[in-house]
């Protein structure tokens, strides 16, 4: 990226907590999902080897549960300029999304049960290009959510006016 990137407001402490509860989550998702595979490979030839796999598949997730969530929060940011919305995110692959105002079809805000607990939401962004949000900015306060929300709501209603 270019040293010309706006200056871009950051998401809170709590989004890094955010961030490695769902990575914790992956951790016991993909550990189950490599324990079923290591005890019907343990069935097989390949005997205790397989438990292997397993393991390996944890360690990996661990490595990236330390690893990756601190980098995620960093990347992430997002600016709200006179004519469109930019988001900044991404660890290896780092993506600048910019989001003309003029195009905001409409705006979400969902907070599911771990965003609820820690007072934080994800705001999603749509345009008339029908394949899903174009934008999404998970790990926001609530309140900055829905006061950013109201913003583009605010300007896409005065764009049609």
């Amino acid at each position: 990226m270019s040293d010309t990137q706006p200056t871009l407001e950051r998401l809170p402490p709590a989004a890094l907590t955010l961030f490695r509860l769902a990575g914790l989550i992956r951790i016991g998702v993909y550990g189950l999902l490599t324990l079923v595979a290591g005890f019907i490979l343990s069935r097989t030839d390949v005997g205790a080897w397989a438990w292997l796999l397993p393991l390996v598949a944890v360690l990996l997730c661990a490595f990236m549960l330390i690893w990756y969530p601190p980098r995620a929060h960093q990347r992430w940011g997002w600016a709200l300029r006179e004519h469109d919305l930019l988001i900044a995110h991404g660890v290896l692959v780092q993506q600048l999304v910019s989001i003309p105002a003029g195009r905001i079809q409409h705006v979400d805000v969902h907070q599911g049960p771990i965003e609820r607990a820690l007072g934080l939401a994800r705001l999603q962004v749509y345009t008339a290009s029908g394949g899903g949000a174009d934008g999404e900015i998970p790990g926001l306060a609530r309140e900055t959510a829905d006061a950013l929300r109201e913003k583009l709501v605010r300007r896409e209603a005065e764009d049609v006016v």
